[in-house]
């Protein structure tokens, strides 16, 4: 395997943890930090915020080197109408 597919397969393999860690974890992200976007990195809370532009801006100032899960936590259930 060559060196960028190695990378490449770690990459994906830490966002898979990362995922994995978000969804087990869930219900007590959501008493936390409900109506925020949280940012997940080695499968624990880096940061949060109610603005996803404003939490990115603080994730890639801090933790430019590292591979960092972001996603919505809420209560309600969120419907995407396409």
């Amino acid at each position: 395997m060559t060196s960028k597919m190695s990378e490449l397969f770690a990459i994906f393999e830490e966002h898979d943890r990362n995922w994995s860690w978000f969804k087990e974890h869930y219900d007590e992200l959501v008493e936390k930090f409900d109506g925020e976007f949280v940012a997940v990195c080695e499968q624990k809370v880096i940061d949060h915020d109610r603005e996803i532009n404003v939490l990115m801006k603080r994730v890639r100032e801090k933790y430019p080197k590292k591979h960092v899960l972001v996603e919505f936590v809420s209560r309600e259930k969120i419907a995407l109408i396409l």
